[in-house]
């Protein structure tokens, strides 16, 4: 197993997904927490092997949202499935896709099925989410594109006086994909913002540290972001989107990328309708449960009952 650095941000994984040992996927976790970026190429077009890689990270966050196989049929009630007990077709494990592909019958089979889809993670609260996302090309990916901001890198090349104009910072935020979801149907909109039920704003410190001891910044600026300095938001944004802390990656099917949703953030590179409305990726978000120690009672504020809902 080789590890090479890629460019401006994370690392390719240089082996077969489908042919990996305990040791392997315990290798494959400690690279992970240390990088937060990990991606992996010419791999098989498999389903399987794709959602152990993410089980053996953690349990998968949204289970109830995997309703499609991979030729693109519905599977109806969702339940949790263990990739290491299924014992179906490669094609019947069930995914969750980003696209804009639809029925026969004009139905979604997938979510951010239509436009902009802008810098953004996966936790959307004060910890509450799922802290890790691995997307894996499918159907019509080729030659198309995600870009990952790693805010890690950014930080370790602020001035020091930059560093310590963060330190203790409290972000303000308010769940907010209208935002950077622009192109979402109204009633996926609706859905993601629970109906007008949930009280969305939270808040987090900007500045955190990796399980490496790494510090980096949780900025999900799109999420109307807001900080008692005000100036701060305006530098922050010109210093970590420069072009030498992302990463782009060209996808392929079976190609995998997984990353951290606290200390990285992606956006789709490509907006044409034409492009989104074939274009398949298989998305899996998941815990960090089977990499860290005890991390649903130190690092997130999830009630037991909810450990693998969101």
């Amino acid at each position: 197993m080789k590890v090479i650095p890629l460019v401006n941000a994370g690392v390719l994984i240089d082996c077969d997904i489908s042919k990996l040992t305990e040791q392997d996927y315990q290798d494959i976790n400690e690279i992970y927490l240390d990088n937060l970026l990990i991606a992996f190429v010419d791999q098989p077009f498999e389903t399987v092997p794709f959602a152990k890689l993410c089980h053996k990270m953690g349990g998968f966050a949204n289970w109830k949202q995997m309703l499609w196989k991979q030729d693109g049929a519905n599977i109806g009630n969702p339940q949790y499935v263990d990739p290491f007990t299924f014992e179906g077709d490669d094609n019947d494990f069930p995914l969750q896709r980003v696209t804009g592909k639809k029925t026969d019958k004009g139905l979604p089979t997938g979510i951010f099925g239509n436009g902009e889809l802008d810098w953004h993670s996966n936790m959307n609260g004060d910890m509450d989410r799922a802290r890790g996302v691995a997307l894996q090309g499918a159907w019509h990916s080729e030659g198309t594109h995600t870009a990952f901001m790693d805010t890690v890198k950014a930080y370790d090349d602020m001035s020091d006086e930059l560093k310590e104009r963060c330190e203790g910072v409290i972000g303000n935020y308010e769940y907010a994909p209208e935002n950077w979801a622009k192109g979402v149907a109204t009633p996926q909109l609706q859905m993601m913002k629970g109906f007008g039920l949930v009280d969305h704003k939270y808040t987090m410190p900007l500045v955190h540290e990796g399980f490496n001891g790494k510090k980096g910044l949780y900025f999900h600026y799109h999420n109307n972001c807001t900080f008692e300095d005000k100036e701060l938001k305006k530098i922050l944004m010109e210093h970590c989107f420069q072009s030498k802390y992302i990463y782009e990656h060209e996808w392929h099917p079976g190609d995998v990328v997984i990353s951290d949703q606290v200390l990285t953030l992606h956006k789709r590179v490509e907006w044409d309708p034409e492009v989104i409305a074939k274009r398949v990726l298989h998305r899996i978000t998941f815990h960090y449960d089977n990499m860290v120690e005890d991390y649903f009672d130190k690092y997130t504020k999830l009630k037991d009952t909810d450990k693998l809902e969101y």
